[in-house]
């Protein structure tokens, strides 16, 4: 994974992480990573509570989102990427219930997949 990993301290999160930003974050153990989450209102305070509960030695990347749907693009995309070596164990959820669906599932592709043939023998 590219990218500098930072160590998860909370001044370290204050001096890097505007307050109200939203976007995503990765949490690695030295050498791998071990949770990934996103934050739709505050990207900085999400991440300082983490370093109440992860060990000391744990490094974050994040990235920072123009809204809370392109944030949850952004953990789907990380999720089925990386989702075997982290702890996290359910899909991300949806920023709001009117939101596009996960565009990595196997449901959405073929639905698009589908949707595309059946264009195509349309025209």
């Amino acid at each position: 994974m590219p990218g500098r990993r930072y160590l998860l301290t909370s001044w370290l999160v204050r001096a890097m992480i505007p307050e109200h930003t939203i976007g995503t974050y990765t949490l690695w153990a030295p050498d791998a990573p071990i949770y990934i989450g996103r934050s739709d209102t505050c990207l900085r305070r999400r991440l300082i509570e983490h370093t109440a509960t992860w060990a000391p030695d744990t490094r974050f990347t994040f990235d920072v989102s123009r809204t809370a749907q392109d944030a949850f693009a952004m953990e789907c995309s990380l999720f089925h990427a990386l989702g075997d070596s982290t702890s996290n164990v359910e899909h991300p959820p949806r920023a709001s219930r009117s939101d596009p669906a996960c565009p990595f599932c196997r449901s959405t592709v073929t639905a698009i997949l589908d949707n595309r043939l059946t264009q195509g023998m349309n025209q």
